[in-house]
């Protein structure tokens, strides 16, 4: 342009071009001209003015400096100002005194955000159309944020038509379309918008086609938690279809952190929250720190643990003092999100220097590094930063024994049974990477299941686990062997060695790849280690014991006089082995026992006599602990005493009961063998017991 202010040039430009497009019948059109001198174009001005009368412009004029302190400057404001010039004519002395006016100006125009004072009712001319954005079925859906006095709604395009979408449930200032989200349904696309604003406590509005459905607004909600200023609906199980609606709440205080995100269900075409009942609620929350802003950004990623099911990151970018941080939640089977984070990411673990970390995220994620997983770009203030998912991983560990199992065909209980553990690792993936490699360093507990010192193995004595570490690549075992004694004829031949593995995961970096991480299982595996049973094909053992005593001396027995009463018992098993088989004599007051003598096998014998005179006496002998075998007999004898003080009948009878311990494999088809013996102890005379 030449030199000059071509003001008429210049209203005609902005007529025939700005106010050229599309608008809505019943927008404002406004046109404010800021002049510092008389027109050099006075002969168009006048075409000028009338070509924004016709276009319903309102016009504002400002003269700025001296130059229109003339008569006809003044009418050449009036003239470019809509009538009245009082309220459409402004004059400042410099341009730097143009904020002297803002306000005067603003209140003509339009109402203040708040304030339904003076000027015009608004409706989509401060719209901020874009705000928000999702992308549906029905199309490409922009959030009208400040539309209809900031009540809020959306615009959609599709289908070379735009359908705007206006809440009659939203209050002036609610600020729906300030976050939006398309969820898919087997029923239809859901809109849900955001309006964190509403009654200074936030809400969440549900449209279905275009039409209203649903207000989720409970009357718990903090006043300015900011309710709804995020949304992201999530499709946890990758079948295409929306399984949960995620509501931020950035600013929520409690006592010792800030923001939280509510997770709610898609249950037809309305979301399902369970404010009204607090325990069943699921509800996402950062680490305790007093400022966080937890839920700021919220984003969908694909399944990074490789468990089949997508995850979630969201973004705390005020944590740590304003760095920023963001969080990793994994979805789960039930459609469902694990309320416990997998991982926190800091801005300071990733570059020093950065602030707000976590602001936003890229809503997809895709391979930019060319390693076949994906990526996540994370926002702060002035740094995008460019996020490298691990290939995840998973370990199998496995032990074997040598022997497999645990003989019990050895007669010499004296010298314990030496064996082999071997110990494998193999790593695999899921992921599409060729190599990763990882150190892992485990543990081997013999017997876990028992507390010591009833442990039946040991490696050295009194240690019964050892550590040691190896490292493994994919897809190849990599193992090791360990030596270890089991306690020759334990007391407990029945119940397995309960081994118990765990590890620990190092993810090592390669040429190719980072580190690997270790997906979701568990560190802590149990290998059993049984004992022969030899009881056949069926692996069951049916034994049938067949029990006899008889006294080795006279049955008349001289109180004071004789010593001892010995009762030989034996014992013979007619079928197959028996496991922890014993024998149990009971005897009255007034006798005592004194000692066992074995004829034949392996016997161990414990008493206890009658304590208070009138309860039974009782001894248990096992035998051949802890087989039994078929065929096998075994002759004992045990020996008790009569005080010369003692009062018991003259005729007194001992019991015996033959019987076995069962496990799982031992099915008892007889049921316990006793004998009673009626041997009679006779007294000679009273006056003989001092003879």
């Amino acid at each position: 342009m030449d030199e000059g202010t071509y003001t008429a040039r210049a209203i005609m430009n902005i007529v025939s071009g700005v106010f050229s497009g599309a608008f809505a019948s019943n927008a404002d059109k406004i046109l404010i001209v800021i002049t510092d001198g008389e027109s050099s174009d006075p002969e168009n001005l006048q075409s000028a003015i009338y070509q924004a009368q016709s276009a319903n412009i309102v016009r504002y004029a400002i003269g700025v400096g001296s130059a229109f302190r003339s008569y006809s400057g003044k009418r050449e404001l009036d003239l470019i100002a809509s009538y009245p010039p009082q309220k459409h004519v402004f004059q400042v002395e410099s341009f730097q005194a143009l904020e002297n006016i803002r306000k005067t100006l603003q209140s003509q125009i339009f109402p203040i955000e708040g304030s339904q004072i003076g000027g015009n009712t608004l409706k989509m001319e401060m719209s901020q159309e874009g705000f928000s954005a999702a992308y549906g079925p029905m199309g490409i859906q922009m959030g009208i944020v400040g539309a209809n006095q900031w009540k809020g709604g959306y615009k959609r395009y599709g289908n070379s038509v735009s359908v705007s979408y206006g809440s009659e449930k939203m209050e002036t200032d609610s600020y729906l379309g300030y976050s939006m989200a398309v969820a898919t349904t087997t029923r239809g696309a859901l809109t849900i918008l955001g309006g964190p604003r509403y009654q200074h406590r936030g809400a969440v509005e549900v449209v279905s086609g275009d039409t209203f459905k649903q207000v989720i607004n409970p009357s718990t909600l903090q006043a300015g938690e900011y309710f709804g200023a995020v949304l992201c609906a999530m499709d946890v199980d990758n079948d295409r279809f929306s399984d949960l609606i995620l509501i931020s709440s950035p600013m929520y205080k409690e006592a010792d952190r800030e923001g939280r995100v509510y997770v709610c269900t898609i249950v037809l075409l309305n979301i399902e929250c369970s404010f009204e009942r607090p325990s069943s609620q699921s509800i996402l929350r950062g680490d305790p720190t007093t400022k966080g802003r937890f839920g700021s950004a919220l984003a969908v990623l694909p399944d990074l643990n490789m468990d089949t099911f997508n995850d979630l990151a969201v973004g705390a970018p005020l944590e740590d003092d304003g760095q920023g941080s963001i969080y990793i939640f994994h979805g789960e089977r039930d459609k469902s999100i694990n309320p416990t984070y997998s991982q926190r990411i800091a801005a300071s673990e990733v570059q020093s220097g950065l602030k707000f970390f976590g602001v936003s995220f890229t809503q997809w994620s895709s391979d930019q590094s060319g390693d076949r997983l994906p990526d996540l770009v994370v926002g702060s203030k002035g740094t995008v930063v460019f996020l490298r998912s691990r290939p995840i991983v998973t370990v199998e560990p496995s032990v074997t024994f040598s022997p497999e199992k645990i003989s019990t065909q050895e007669e010499n209980c004296s010298k314990d049974l030496k064996t082999t553990a071997r110990v494998c690792f193999i790593m695999k993936t899921r992921t599409a990477v060729d190599t990763a490699q990882a150190k892992i360093t485990y543990t081997l507990t013999l017997d876990a299941t028992r507390k010591l010192p009833n442990s039946r193995a040991y490696i050295a004595e009194k240690q019964r686990h050892q550590t040691s570490s190896l490292e493994v690549g994919l897809g190849k075992d990599e193992c090791h062997m360990i030596q270890f004694f089991i306690q020759a004829c334990p007391e407990d031949a029945l119940n397995p060695l309960n081994n118990e593995l765990s590890f620990k995961f190092e993810g090592l970096p390669s040429s190719t790849n980072l580190r690997p991480s270790l997906g979701h299982q568990s560190m802590t595996t149990f290998h059993p280690m049984e004992f022969e049973i030899n009881c056949g094909a069926d692996q069951t053992c049916m034994d049938n014991l067949k029990v006899d005593f008889n006294f080795s001396s006279s049955a008349l027995v001289k109180v004071g006089i004789d010593e001892l009463v010995n009762v030989t018992v034996s014992l013979e098993n007619r079928e197959e082995n028996s496991y922890n088989s014993h024998v149990t004599l009971t005897y009255p007051a007034g006798i005592s026992y004194r000692k066992f003598t074995i004829i034949k096998g392996r016997i161990e014998c414990n008493s206890s006599d009658s304590e208070d005179g009138k309860s039974q006496g009782k001894t248990l002998c096992t035998v051949d602990k802890p087989i039994f075998k078929s065929k096998s007999k075994a002759i004992f004898i045990v020996s008790y005493g009569i005080e010369t003080n003692s009062q018991v009948d003259r005729q007194i009878s001992i019991t015996a009961n033959a019987s076995r311990y069962l496990s799982y494999h031992i099915l008892l088809m007889y049921p316990t063998y006793v004998l009673t013996c009626c041997s009679i102890f006779q007294w000679e005379s009273a006056a003989l017991l001092f003879e």
